[in-house]
């Protein structure tokens, strides 16, 4: 496993589906990580049975998300973002989609591996502090289940994280347990889903942060790890057909300088 389409973002459009798909006919990655974000969370609520179901609208998007990812015939690594809708029934719907796609996989507390790569996750949120929420892990739950990376033997080792650590890719957002995550696993490379106007990369340690950006927005990111030195990771304009080629960003000098 060499070269990985990185994104995030989708946000209920399915205009940010067909540019996934339209990248990966383009760049034939041989993995997707996308790090949570697919439905919007400025979306109107429907009525449910109980606060924490997904809405019929919800569902079916979901459904189509998997799908549409799952005849890629790609390996892909998803983790569910805070706001998509209950971590239960995003996780089943998930499980359901994995038997029709063996190359569908939710990383959520799940170690997930192809080749020399490995890749764990946590979706929902983590909190930086007390607990007292559904779909919400404490710093001490969300490094237990991430826990099987740090010990993985692949040595391409891969964080997804909803929210980011504080610095350059959170704006206001930052999560300090997030930086805790990185530190006490040390992946080489971490993906987060942060604000759209942050997209970039930052450096914890050996550990390379990426936050692509939004599909919806027309953004993700390109990692080639065949590439000897820098830039390995670079950004994407999917939007425009000129940018589909993994070219490097000149908005951020750090991910053009950036190596894994």
């Amino acid at each position: 496993m060499k070269s990985f389409l990185i994104c995030s973002g989708i946000q209920g459009q399915r205009r940010g589906l067909d540019l996934l798909v339209g990248a990966v006919a383009d760049l034939r990655p041989d993995g997707i990580l996308f790090a949570g974000g697919v439905l919007s969370p400025t979306r109107e609520f429907e009525p449910r049975e109980t606060e924490w179901d997904m809405t019929r609208t919800d569902n079916l998007f979901v459904r189509l998300f998997f799908h549409t990812l799952g005849r890629l015939g790609v390996f892909c690594a998803i983790l569910p973002g805070p706001d998509d809708g209950s971590l239960d029934e995003f996780l089943r719907l998930g499980m359901d989609a994995e038997l029709k796609f063996p190359s569908l996989h939710v990383a959520h507390a799940t170690l997930v591996s192809a080749g020399n790569v490995a890749v764990c996750g946590i979706g929902g949120r983590v909190s930086d502090g007390p607990v007292h929420e559904l779909d919400l892990f404490s710093h001490t739950q969300a490094e237990y289940l991430i826990r099987p990376l740090r010990y993985a033997r692949q040595s391409r080792k891969v964080l997804l994280l909803t929210t980011p650590p504080p610095g350059p890719l959170a704006g206001a957002a930052g999560s300090t347990a997030s930086a805790d995550l990185i530190a006490n696993c040390g992946p080489r490379l971490c993906v987060v889903s942060g604000p759209g106007d942050c997209l970039g990369t930052q450096r914890l340690g050996r550990t390379l942060v990426v936050n692509p950006g939004w599909l919806a927005e027309g953004r993700a990111a390109w990692l080639d790890w065949c590439r000897p030195r820098a830039p390995r990771v670079r950004l994407l304009e999917l939007a425009r057909p000129e940018n589909l080629a993994p070219a490097p960003c000149g908005v951020d000098r750090e991910l053009a300088a950036a190596s894994l």
